[in-house]
């Protein structure tokens, strides 16, 4: 099945959520935006490239390999290139159901620099490898560091999934200890001739909370989402549940270790 490709507006998101995420660090990224919107546009094409409708780069791990290439190496930004490319690669691996196992930040640190530095194909002195053979060389470290995920759940921290919950009417309230409190926010209507309308806060569980920047274990997603009736069986898909812009960042603090390296290369 041809792979699910990233938009260049979706690109674009994923390059000013690192630029608000980094901009009050040691590493910002800065002067930010696109530098050139051509190469922008070829970067992204490469997903499409082919002959009708037969895709060139036709896997998964080809094509989010082919992205991350065109990006690291088009430079269509200003700053902050490595950065944005290895974001889109989790993203679009995330959209075609596929995740990264077993890999370090020291891992992903090395893949970067390999790609920017045409050092990922072993040449001769002098010589510089073929884009097509660079390419494959990432997608087979993709396919041998990745696995397809049989879940409708992604990886977002505790701040994630309240921001989430919160637009549904629930929120995550009363850290004690290592818990929290799952709280349903309803309204009460109050009154025969003047009526008043309040919120009111009702407990409807608890779950462990490490903080609020730790990743949320799956378990406790899916507990969460029958907990308040936000399943598929709910009327509630994960498309409808997950926001692309929440799994952004859920990559972008699982990985800043390797990003915040990246930013000094």
């Amino acid at each position: 099945m041809p792979a699910e490709t990233l938009t260049r507006e979706e690109v674009l998101r994923i390059h000013e959520r690192l630029v608000i995420d980094f901009a009050e660090t040691a590493d910002p990224i800065s002067p930010s935006g696109v530098r050139s919107d051509a190469l922008l546009d070829s970067a992204v094409a490469r997903q499409h490239a082919g002959l009708g409708t037969r895709l060139k780069y036709e896997t998964p791990q080809e094509n989010a390999a082919t992205l991350l290439y065109g990006l690291c190496m088009d430079h269509p930004f200003h700053n902050g290139n490595k950065r944005t490319a290895l974001v889109a690669m989790l993203a679009h691996l995330d959209r075609n159901r596929r995740t990264l196992f077993h890999v370090s930040q020291n891992d992903l640190f090395k893949l970067m620099i390999s790609v920017a530095s045409h050092e990922i194909v072993p040449v001769s002195a002098g010589d510089r490898p073929d884009a097509d053979a660079e390419v494959e060389a990432i997608a087979s470290w993709i396919r041998k560091h990745s696995a397809r995920v049989e879940r409708g759940e992604h990886p977002i921290t505790f701040r994630h999934l309240a921001r989430i919950l919160s637009g549904f009417g629930y929120r995550l309230e009363n850290p004690q200890g290592n818990a929290i409190d799952v709280v349903k926010i309803e309204s009460e209507t109050k009154g025969l001739f003047r009526i008043t309308t309040t919120q009111v806060r009702k407990r409807i569980g608890n779950i462990a909370y490490p903080g609020e920047n730790r990743t949320v274990p799956l378990r406790t997603i899916k507990y969460v989402r029958r907990l308040c009736g936000l399943r598929e069986e709910d009327g509630i898909d994960s498309a409808s549940f997950y926001d692309d812009l929440e799994i952004v960042d859920a990559f972008i603090n699982e990985y800043r270790t390797v990003l915040r390296r990246l930013a000094r290369r």
